[in-house]
């Protein structure tokens, strides 16, 4: 028998012996029998080349050797099991919850959600990623995100489901100082003289446009200017007459901070759904699962 034969199932049955002061309570006490406690004794003894107990009529004694085994077997066992209770109360690896998330809702709708998962479920780690529709359904599908908050833009549904939480507004947005800034009533004639920046054809942002210029009997007399970019489009707006018809969500910051104004139009063709993108072929985790609770709070209160 080699020394790395002795387990702990040796020392938990020569520390049982000596605690009870007999083989048989020993036994009693591991709910097990009297031959395996015998066994393991045995074992340890003859690995160890020394007696460890005497027995007697009135059960066993330790030798001066069994006494000195005895203090370190006690220690080793007790530290072994300061290292179980320490793994089991250690902290585990925090939940990963990734989001992706369509620029009209990452930080009108999404920041102050987030803001609430981290105070309801700090153990979580949360990692937003931004993209245009196509790139982050993918990412869903390949199962590199979780979900996609955000605007229905694109018509592929294949794997996904769109949940919509609340209806959101397209806006003509202006510089503070524009000449139209302020005016409290305007026709679709006033905007002749300027540039209208919007998306382009074919996206579900410029149909809602197109719609609306169309009931409205303006569509070929406004000079319409293409932009995906809304980098170049705010700076655009601030650095020259032109109006930026653009979802509230992205211009939710600007309008807080004065930087742009909203035109006064208003029309149920000029909204649409927000909310919640999915996947289908498998269930939320828990951390995803929370946070579609607290969004859809959230969006309950924008409905409000």
């Amino acid at each position: 028998m080699s020394t790395s034969t002795i387990t702990l199932r040796h020392l938990r049955v020569f520390l049982a012996i000596a605690s009870a002061g007999s083989l048989a309570m020993a036994a009693q006490l591991l709910h097990i029998t009297l031959s395996a406690v015998s066994k393991s004794l045995k074992e340890l003894e003859q690995e160890l080349g020394v007696q460890l107990l005497v027995r007697g009529r009135k059960g066993v004694r330790l030798t001066d050797a069994g006494e000195h085994f005895l203090k370190h077997a006690r220690q080793t066992l007790a530290s072994f099991n300061q290292a179980i209770d320490q793994a089991q109360v250690a902290p585990q690896a925090p939940e990963l919850l990734r989001i992706g998330a369509l620029p009209t809702a990452a930080g009108f709708l999404l920041a102050p959600v987030i803001a609430q998962m981290r105070e309801h479920h700090p153990q979580v780690r949360v990692q937003v990623l931004s993209g245009v529709y196509d790139y982050l359904v993918g990412k869903l599908r390949t199962h590199d995100l979780d979900l996609i908050v955000g605007r229905l833009i694109g018509r592929d549904m294949l794997g996904v489901v769109f949940e919509a939480l609340y209806e959101e507004d397209l806006l003509m947005v202006v510089r503070k100082d524009h000449p139209l800034a302020g005016r409290e009533h305007l026709s679709l004639e006033d905007l002749r003289p300027y540039v209208v920046i919007t998306s382009p054809q074919g996206t579900l942002v410029r149909i809602s446009v197109d719609n609306y210029l169309l009931s409205s009997g303006a569509a070929d007399r406004l000079q319409i200017f293409e932009s995906l970019s809304e980098t170049f489009s705010r700076v655009y707006v601030q650095d020259h007459d032109a109006i930026w018809c653009v979802q509230r969500g992205v211009v939710d910051l600007d309008l807080r901070l004065g930087i742009v104004c909203p035109l006064p139009f208003s029309s149920p063709l000029l909204r649409a759904p927000v909310g919640l993108t999915t996947p289908t072929d498998r269930p939320l985790a828990n951390a995803a699962e929370q946070f579609a609770r607290l969004l859809r709070q959230h969006a309950a209160s924008l409905r409000g």
